[in-house]
Parts: structure tokens; sequence; C-alpha cells
């Protein structure tokens, strides 16, 4: 193919293959003015001769040498892509037609057997007469540009496919924010066609600058990072209002994992948005009238409560007035007939009478621990208790109880855990329990009791008041007449009973549950009607060695001799003031009394001698009976101290017996137990004034 009819060439002229002195400095020049080049020529057209640098020749596969020396045109040519020589060619030849500047893009095959993209940019030079007579030139490679336009090009195909049947708005953008795709959704959204929205930004199609400085800042740092993100954005619509859209916005990338972009879509959630913040309204409305339901329903559930108290309550107290009335009746009619006998000097039947009293004074003060029992305001003396070895002292006085025609297994696991507990109310719990089975094997059968060790974790068998751990179980199970559902949701109410009018008051269900409760257990009741009933009265279990009651303890002298002590007696009652002192009095102690805590403090301050204090927990005034012997102690320290109590809070003897020197007896309490605590505490403790110690 000819490039253009030229005079003939004489190639064997040998100035037509000799370097022009200047082409070194052109060629430096157009390095200069192109940028990046990867080779620079110069082609005589006049004899065909170019010449080109080493890395021209590299670029395109030939020898360096011959480059340097010259080769002819076409011999280059050789090294394009046969699909590339027709448009080189062409440009060629309206450059030499009519000068100028030339510039073409075409592939070239290296000496690493490879095609490469360049781009060759030079320019015609003119003789005195206006023929081309030179083209100098530059090589630019343009592969890695080439292939980022492919794969843009490929991606805003794919983009367009995509774009065009997904609703909504859905668009891409190149680098540098430009609209590269829109689908159709722009139309119903914006108005506007997709073809308005190519190859512009958001600064030249919003209305608002600011918003859309605001966007492509966001876009640019979605590129940067290359992560995606979904934000609401404020758009100023072309009809002037105000909306909001949801835009999930993504980089996208070339096979080499570079970002080339960012695709989008984005939808008008205006709508939705005000129903958003009219549904928030509603839910606060709506929030504020279940809070007032729900305080309405608490203070109706409160009216409820208190109503059910209330009635609990004189359903208690009724009880309360049936039983101690009648004791009351057998107490003041003895002393009736007493004070009758001794107006006429008659003696006969009189011990009699006091027994009837006493007796009934006794059931009276049995009755009042149980209600305290009951709700769990008993003073409690707890020690580490071998609860087997309780039941197998207790055993003999079962068999007795229950009678020959019951049937006693005892069935006790071995354990070397204690349970720390008042063993008076074990005794009491458990004969209580084996007298409820005796009653219900009315016609004679088995009456088993038993122990063991379990875990109890929360649930259904542990109260919610109780921690998950280990406890000790005691179960009186017998085979006798059960319980309905109906009895067995009341048996720990208190007065009810199933028996007999005056055949049990009714409470010594409710005592064990209080007891219980107190203790840190609890009690479980399984029954079946007609098949038998099994009662669980579980109590934690230590890992501690049972404490040993003492000999003395168990049998108090009933005799003593004063040795000259002063006795401090603080009650508030004076009938009990008088008993006490009365008693101290007859048994050879000096008595000092004080009827509330204020007036026993200044006492225990002042500088008389004082051998021992005996008080009443409840006391009127700003100390109670314990606070006001501890406030003693700090100026008489080795004080004993004797507590009388008939009611107290569960936490206020906790810590009692451990103490030194320190006593406490319930009230009502036998007159030997109390001269035995009294003469001990003052065989243990030397006389105390002021200061002592």
């Amino acid at each position: 193919m000819d490039l253009i009819d030229t005079p003939p060439i004489d190639h064997s002229a040998p100035e037509a293959r000799r370097p022009n002195p200047s082409d070194a400095q052109e060629r430096l020049q157009l390095a200069l003015d192109a940028g990046a080049i990867i080779g620079t020529w110069v082609w005589s057209i006049p004899d065909d001769c170019l010449t080109a640098d080493e890395r021209f020749a590299s670029a395109f596969g030939l020898c360096p040498q011959r480059c340097a020396a010259g080769i002819a045109l076409t011999e280059a040519f050789g090294s394009i892509h046969p699909d590339d020589r027709d448009h080189v060619w062409t440009q060629i030849r309206e450059l030499l037609e009519h000068g100028g500047r030339f510039r073409c893009e075409y592939r070239v095959l290296r000496s690493d057997g490879q095609y490469h993209w360049i781009e060759g940019s030079g320019r015609a030079d003119r003789d005195a007469s206006g023929r081309v007579v030179r083209f100098p030139g530059v090589l630019l490679d343009i592969e890695s540009r080439r292939a980022a336009e492919a794969e843009r090009d490929r991606a805003t195909a794919l983009l367009r496919t995509f774009t065009s049947a997904v609703p909504g708005v859905v668009y891409a953008k190149d680098l540098q924010g430009r609209m590269l795709v829109a689908n159709h959704g722009t139309t119903a959204l914006i108005g506007k066609p997709p073809s308005f929205y190519l190859g512009k930004t958001d600064l030249e199609f919003l209305e608002d600058p600011q918003q859309a400085r605001q966007i492509m800042q966001t876009d640019q740092r979605i590129m940067r990072l290359g992560t995606a993100e979904q934000i609401e954005e404020q758009v100023s619509m072309p009809d002037g209002s105000a909306a909001t859209w949801l835009s999930n916005k993504a980089p996208f990338f070339d096979d080499h994992g570079r970002v080339i972009g960012l695709i989008g879509s984005s939808v008008d959630v205006t709508a939705r948005k005000t129903a958003e913040a009219a549904l928030q309204a509603l839910n606060r409305s709506l929030e504020t009238r279940v809070n007032e339901v729900v305080a309405e329903r608490e203070a109706a559930q409160a009216a409820l409560r208190q109503a059910q108290k209330m009635e609990a309550v004189g359903q208690l107290t009724g009880g309360i007035a049936h039983d101690f009335n009648n004791l009351l009746a057998g107490i003041t009619g003895s002393l009736d007939l007493i004070k009758l006998r001794l107006s006429q000097g008659r003696l006969t039947d009189v011990e009699r009478y006091l027994g009837v009293a006493h007796g009934a004074a006794q059931r009276a003060a049995a009755l009042t621990h149980r209600l305290l029992a009951f709700s769990r305001r008993q003073t409690l003396l707890p020690v580490h208790t071998d609860v087997n070895a309780l039941i197998s002292g207790l055993e003999e006085l079962v068999r007795r109880t229950v009678g020959p025609s019951i049937t006693v297994k005892v069935d006790l696991q071995a354990c070397a855990d204690t349970c720390l507990v008042d063993p008076a109310q074990v005794e009491n719990a458990l004969l209580n329990l084996c007298i409820n089975a005796r009653d219900a094997l009315s016609g004679g059968g088995c009456m088993t009791i038993s122990t063991r060790t379990e875990w109890l974790d929360a649930g259904p068998a542990l109260d919610p008041e109780l921690a998950p751990g280990r406890y000790f179980t005691v179960c009186v199970a017998d085979d006798g007449v059960g319980m309905s559902p109906q009895v067995l949701a009341k048996v720990f109410e208190p007065f009810f009973t199933t028996k007999a009018v005056g055949a049990g008051t009714g409470l010594g269900l409710s005592m064990i549950y209080g007891f219980a409760k107190q203790s840190g257990g609890q009690v479980r009741i399984d029954s079946t009607e007609g098949e038998g009933t099994c009662v669980y009265l579980q109590l934690p279990s230590h890992a501690a060695a049972a404490t040993v009651a003492s000999k003395a303890e168990a049998e108090p002298p009933t005799c003593i001799t004063a040795q000259d002590e002063t006795v401090l007696v603080v009650d508030d009652e004076p009938s009990v003031r008088m008993f006490v002192s009365e008693l101290l009095g007859n048994q050879g102690y000096r008595v000092v009394e004080a009827a509330d805590s204020q007036s026993g403090l200044q006492l225990l301050r002042s500088d008389i001698r004082i051998d021992l204090l005996v008080t009443d927990i409840g006391l009127p005034g700003s100390l109670d009976g314990r606070q006001m012997a501890e406030a003693g102690r700090l100026c008489r320290p080795t004080l004993p101290v004797l507590f009388m109590t008939g009611f107290a809070q569960p936490h206020v003897f906790d810590d009692c017996p451990h103490q030194r020197a320190t006593e406490v007896l319930i009230k009502p309490f036998a007159l030997e137990r109390f001269i035995h605590c009294v003469s001990s505490l003052l065989d243990k403790s030397p006389p105390t004034s002021p200061g002592s110690g």
C-alpha cells in the first residue's frame, strides 16, 4: 500500500539514512511536551528513513541498532496489529495531505510476543515549499487506560442491563461522580429521562448546590473506603418540595480489585417517614394510655389485695379471739374460784384451780408461739443441728404418740452435713406432722419418716425466694385418706382445719410453714385423695459439725444463792417488771428497775454497781433493748445481759447466742429456766461498774 504520491525515494543514497543532527533535540522536546513516554521517532519522508530510540525498538519488537541507523516505515508497520493497520495508514495519509498534529491509538507486537496498546503522537513539518518532509513523534503507553476503559464499558453495559430491569432509581457513577447509567425510574421519581443525567455530576442536575456537594462527598467517601452504605438523603425536588431518599450505595471494582465507580439505588421514603412519625406519635399516645391502664389495674389489684388482707386479718383475729377467749375463760374462772375459796377461808380445791389456770396459760403461750411462727416473727435460737440424730431421739415418743395400730418406719439417709436451725422448733414441726399423719390414719396404716440430702435448682421444686443449693429434706408420709385439691390449696392458711370443732387449732401447718421460711427453707405437700400424703420439710444444708447442748442447760437448778449481786431490770410492762423483780428479790438479789430504754441507759452510765442487765427487747423510746445493752457495754464492757422477749424481728437475735455473756429467754418462760440463766451469767462475769473491764 502506498502512503501518498511522492517522488521516488533513493534508498541507496548514503545521506538518506544519516540522522539529522537536530533529531535528538527534537525527540527530547516532544517527550517533555507529551509526558510519560515509551519511545521517540523521526521519519524523514523524502527518503523514507525512520530513526528511533531503543525504547521504540522494544515497543515494536525491532532491532535497536537498525532503528538507530534508520529503517523504512513499512518495516515498522509490520509490528502493528493487523486490525489496526488500515486505521493507522488512514491517519498518516491525512497527516501527509493536510499536515498538523498526529494522534492515533493502536496495538503493536512487543519483543515479548504480546500486543500492547500504545498511542502515537507527533506532528508534520513542512519545507519552504510547503511540502511535508519530516514527521517526528513519541509513543505513549496506554495499555492500563485502555484496559480500564474496556472494564468500564463492560461494567456500564452490565449496569444498563441491570438498571433497566430494576424498579426505583438505579444509577452508576464513575470516579469523578459523572453519571454513567440511569434507569427509567428517574422519570417517575424526578421527572427527567435517563439521558438527562448521563455524563453529569450531581452539581449539574440538582437544584440545591449544598445538597449536591454533600451527596458527592458521601459518594467519594464510599469509593475511597471501598465499603457499602445506606444513607438517608434530603433532596429538593424540581417542583420545590422536599423529599427524603433512602439510598443504598456501593463501590464496584475491575478485575484487579480496583474501585472504578459507584452503583446506587434510591427510593423516595418521604411518605414512609411521614407515616413512621405518625405511628411513633400514635405509639406514644398508646404507651401513655397503657401506662394509665396499668396504673389503674395496679390500683385495683392493690385495693383487692387490701380487701383480701383485711378479710384474712378478720379471719385470723376471729380465730385468735375464739381460742383466747376459751383459754382466758379457764384462767379467769379458776382465779375467781380461788378468790371465792380464799374469801370463804376454804383452801380445798385451790391447788386444783391453780393447775387449771396454769394449764390454760401454757396453752395460750403455745398458741402465741404458733402465731409468731406462722408470721415468721418468733425468736429462734439456731444452732448447727444433726437432724438425723434429733429424729432418732424422738422416734420412741412418736411411736407412743401415734399408737400401736400404726406402723412407723424410719429411713434416715446418712449425712455428714447439719442444718442451722432451732432444734426445739424442728422437734415441734416433726411432732405436728406425725400427729397429722396419725389423724389421717384413723383406721390404722403406715407412716414413714425419711431424710435425704438433695440439690434443688431454680424451678417448680424450689420457692422463688430461695437460692439453688443443697437442702436437707425431712419427709413424713402416710397412706391415709389424703386431701382433695380444694383442701390442699388451703392447708397453710391460719385456723384452717378439717378436724372436728375443738380437735385442733388449725395452726399446725401454718406454724411449720412460717418456721421453715424463717429458717431459709420451705415446706411442700403432695397428696392424693384416698391414697395418702407426703409432707416435705426442706432446710438448707451446711458442712459444719453439730452443736451439742450441755447437761447444765438441759437440767437447770431450781435453787441458787445470791452473793450480794445487783440486777438492773428494764421492761415497759409493770406486771412483768414486778414479777421478775420479786422473783430476783426472793433469791436474795438487789434489784434496780427502769420502765424504758432511756432510763435504763442512764442507770448503766451512772456509778452504781450493776452485775447483770435483764431487759425486754421491745422498749419504748429511741432505743430498743439490744441497742440499750450495746450502748451500756461501751462503759461496762464485761456486763452480762439476759434478754427477755415475746416478739422480735427475725434478725434481732441472729448472733445473740454466740455473743459473750449473753442469753435469750422467750416469754413466757419457766421460773427454773430464768433463775438458771441469771445464775449462769453471774457466775461467768465479774462485778461491773462504769469504766471497769
